[in-house]
C-alpha cells in the first residue's frame, strides 16, 4: 500500500532537501509525495485531508504551529516532527499520539526508524479509495482492470440465473466477475490470500479462503449473508473472516471526518 505524505516548513530549502532524502527511499517503501508547503496557514487551506496518509511537519512556524496545524488537519494521520529545538518541545511531542520527531537536520536512517516500528502498517484506510487500473503482474502475464469494475473474486463455482450451468476457475486459479455477475478475467494464476493483501489499498476484502468483495459494491449484510449491488450472487462470510470483515465494514461505510 502507498503511504502518502505532505511535507510542511517554512523553510523552502528545508522542504527541497527533506523531499531530495525521501526520493533515495520512496520506491523501497512505496512512499508517494504528495505536496510540500512553505506556510502552515497555506497548508491548512489548501490540504483535503482524503488526499494523504503522513504529515511531515515542522514544530515552530509563524501562523500555526506544528502541533496547532496537525490538531486541525491530521488527527486522523500518522505524524512526524521536524525541530531544531531540544528539552521541553521534546518532551511535549513525546506526549502527543504521534509517529515520531526528528532534529533537523533530517537523518534519512531516523526516518527509516520511525517507518518500520510506527507507519508501515498501521495507516487509516477509512474511505480510501485507490483510483486508476489495477495491475497484476503473474509470471510473464499482465492482468489489468478498473477497481470499481471488478466486483468479486473467487475459485468457487458460480451459479446465477443467466448462467444455470456455473463458471469456475481452474484449480490454483482466480476469475474476476464484475457487474451482473460477468467473467472480466478468467483464470488467473493467484491465491486468494496473495490476491487480498495486493487489493486491499482498493478496499477488496477477503470473506473465506475463497472469496473477495469489493467493499464498494456491498448492497447489504444479514448475519453472515452479503448481497451485491446488480448481482445476482450471495455471499457467506466464513466464521474466521467474520470478526475483521464486519469491523473493517463499518469502518469503511461510516461518516468521513
Amino acid at each position: 500500500m502507498k503511504i502518502r505524505y505532505i511535507l510542511v516548513d517554512d523553510d523552502p530549502k528545508m522542504l527541497s532537501y527533506v523531499k531530495e532524502k525521501i526520493d533515495t527511499i520512496a520506491k523501497t517503501y512505496n512512499l508517494e509525495h504528495v505536496s510540500s508547503y512553505h506556510s502552515s496557514i497555506n497548508a491548512y487551506n489548501k490540504i483535503n485531508n482524503d488526499s494523504y496518509d503522513l504529515l511531515i511537519v515542522d514544530f515552530d512556524m509563524p501562523g500555526l504551529n506544528g502541533i496547532q496545524l496537525s490538531e486541525k488537519i491530521a488527527s486522523s494521520k500518522k505524524v512526524v516532527f521536524l525541530t531544531s529545538t531540544t528539552g521541553k518541545h521534546g518532551e511535549i511531542i513525546n506526549n502527543l499520539d504521534i509517529s515520531g520527531y526528528m532534529s533537523k537536520p533530517f537523518d534519512l536512517e531516523d526516518f527509516e526508524t520511525i517507518l518500520k516500528n510506527k507507519i508501515i502498517g498501521k495507516i487509516q484506510t477509512k474511505g480510501r479509495v485507490e483510483t486508476g487500473k489495477i495491475n497484476l503482474s503473474v509470471g510473464d502475464s499482465n492482468y489489468m482492470f478498473k477497481a470499481e469494475d471488478a466486483y468479486y473474486i473467487t475459485t468457487a463455482k458460480i451459479i446465477t440465473t443467466k448462467n444455470r450451468e456455473g463458471c469456475q476457475a481452474k484449480k490454483n486459479y482466480v476469475s474476476i466477475y464484475g457487474k451482473n455477475d460477468e467473467v472480466l478475467i478468467e483464470n488467473i494464476r493467484m491465491t486468494i490470500s496473495n490476491l487480498s493483501e495486493e487489493l486491499k489499498p482498493y478496499n477488496f476484502e477477503k470473506i473465506t479462503q475463497r472469496t473477495i468483495i469489493n467493499l464498494s459494491h456491498v448492497k447489504s449484510r444479514i448475519s453472515t449473508e452479503i448481497s451485491l449491488h446488480h448481482c445476482e450472487q450471495k455471499f457467506e462470510i466464513s466464521i474466521k473472516e467474520k470478526s475483521s470483515f464486519i469491523s473493517k465494514i463499518a469502518s469503511f461505510f461510516s461518516p468521513k471526518r
